[in-house]
């Protein structure tokens, strides 16, 4: 390694004598990548935060030596939605961080900003400047906010996971972007992470925390080849493996208290071939402002998990929303084991048979509302419980059966964490004991061991209550591990379908090819 770009050492961040980061030491050169890998809470993204001066005032920060040699950092946030302005175009922002940056007149300040959109490899660049954040797609939001920090020209790029919302497609294309501008202007890149894939793929060196203590580093090839630390080594077991099925899914807490692997492999259901499915839709067509589903069929029978792939845009959500009539679709139909589904199950039945578990609980939790409130209405809106006394015994019944303690009926969402939260999502999808979960991006939020733990929640409530699941996600290791069948949806029509291990390792056809060519790494 070179001269660093910057070296701490010692650093210690604390908020209300609570220690948060213990005596860490970083050192990135120029041009290095250097990965900080751990769970939620380990102390990630306050390291980040404490090298930029972003903590909040009450954050107590020291450190025995601190060496900075540039100019300036820049952030790329996880979710550029709420870190870039609503109200500005976007040609704005970048050129607002120019001229401040260097004083840049406000006129060179926009010609550079379309520049800059030109770099990060955006279409039409002078015709997007124009646009809101709200008018551009996931991945090309992610990819203003790059160049708004890299316009900056600086020193150090912090990545605090940037790829963690985008489908696989995407995300490549993110990771190769930040690598060919870190190519050309040398930039030293902090890449912050809970996705390991994504670390082999780009990471130079790896630095592992666990609750705000650094328990390895090295290279990347030894750490993610050779970990040392009981915690890396269960970090790197959970994730789904791609030529096995182990039930359940090993977790951080197996290897940190030394339990014993899963014991068996998990089958794949093959479905009868005259069973009726519990849903049928032929023929689906949604459109906006342009068609997005273009004549879909779809079943799923009893039991089943079928898994649905597709990069952004490609119809998968539209598809789950028509399916449990938050969305109307402009043609086809449905039928519910083996009767048209108005006649079989009424719109207001439907959200009873159908639950759907969101992909960020904590927006799609009444933040106002207790969680025993929360589990109680739909108890209330389908009768389920009749009295008061019998809503609460469910609600106990439903938390105790997801993991979660009696007691935290009388808690907010915002007070768990992001994996307890999802958990209280599954409790209330399962409040009325439906026959489908729709499962859209679910799992995607979370940490690799937290992840780990909610599949196994899912395939354990599968298996004692018999439902079905349809699940939705970006990350190809995570269907090929649930999923019974694979669905893969292109433009809005299907691309292929089949076994997942089959499909998944032996790709028939261009798109998918493209979708799985990281799935071995």
């Amino acid at each position: 390694m070179g001269d660093p770009v910057i070296s701490v050492r010692g650093l210690r961040v604390s908020f209300s004598n609570k220690p948060a980061l213990s005596n860490l030491h970083l050192e990135i050169a120029r041009g290095e990548t250097l990965a900080l890998v751990g769970e939620s809470g380990s102390g990630k993204s306050t390291a980040a935060l404490a090298l930029m001066n972003l903590l909040p005032p009450q954050a107590e920060v020291a450190w025995n030596e601190f060496t900075f040699n540039g100019a300036r950092m820049s952030m790329v946030f996880q979710e550029p939605m709420t870190a870039l302005n609503p109200t500005m175009r976007c040609g704005e922002q970048v050129a607002e961080a120019l001229w401040i940056a260097f004083g840049m007149p406000r006129k060179e300040a926009r010609k550079r900003a379309v520049e800059w959109l030109d770099q990060v490899q955006l279409p039409q660049p002078q015709e997007l400047a124009q646009r809101y954040p709200h008018e551009l797609s996931g991945g090309q939001r992610q990819r203003v906010m790059i160049a708004l920090a890299m316009a900056r020209e600086p020193a150090l790029l912090v990545c605090d996971e940037p790829t963690t919302a985008l489908d696989a497609h995407v995300q490549e294309e993110i990771i190769e972007l930040i690598q060919k501008l870190q190519k050309q202007h040398g930039t030293a890149v902090l890449f912050i992470t809970h996705d390991l894939g994504v670390v082999k793929r780009i990471a130079d060196r790896v630095c592992v925390l666990w609750k705000g203590v650094a328990v390895e580093s090295g290279t990347a090839q030894d750490v993610l080849n050779r970990p040392q630390h009981p915690y890396t080594r269960g970090l790197l077991a959970s994730r789904p493996p791609v030529d096995a099925r182990p039930y359940p899914l090993p977790t951080v807490a197996d290897f940190l208290e030394s339990r014993p692997a899963a014991s068996h492999e998990w089958p794949r259901r093959t479905a009868d071939a005259h069973a009726v499915p519990l849903l049928r839709a032929e023929g689906l067509v949604k459109s906006f402002s342009g068609p997005v589903l273009r004549s879909v069929d779809l079943e799923i029978y009893p039991g089943e998990t079928v898994g649905l792939v597709g990069e952004s845009g490609s119809g998968k959500s539209t598809l789950a929303r028509c399916l449990v009539n938050l969305e109307h679709p402009d043609g086809g139909s449905l039928w519910w084991k083996g009767q048209p589904a108005q006649q079989a199950v009424p719109r207001s039945e439907r959200a009873k048979r159908i639950q759907y578990i969101f992909q960020d609980p904590f927006s799609s939790l009444p933040p106002h509302r207790t969680v025993g409130q929360i589990l109680e209405e739909p108890l209330q809106v389908h009768r389920w419980a009749p009295t008061a006394q019998e809503r609460e015994e469910r609600v106990v019944e439903l938390l105790t059966r997801v993991g979660l303690q009696p007691e935290d009926r009388h808690k907010y969402p915002h007070q768990f964490s992001g994996g307890q939260r999802q958990r209280v999502g599954i409790a209330r999808a399962l409040a009325v004991e439906p026959e489908l979960l729709l499962c859209d991006e679910s799992v995607s939020a979370l940490d690799v061991s937290v992840q780990a733990q909610v599949l196994n929640l899912l395939n354990e409530l599968k298996q004692q209550m018999g439902f079905s699941i349809l699940f939705i996600s970006h990350d190809l290791r995570v269907v090929q591990y649930m999923a019974d069948r694979l669905l893969v949806l292109r433009h809005g029509v299907w691309d292929a379908q089949g076994d997942p291990v089959s499909l998944l390792h032996h790709p028939t056809t261009p798109y998918l090819r493209q979708l799985s060519e990281h799935l071995l790494e």
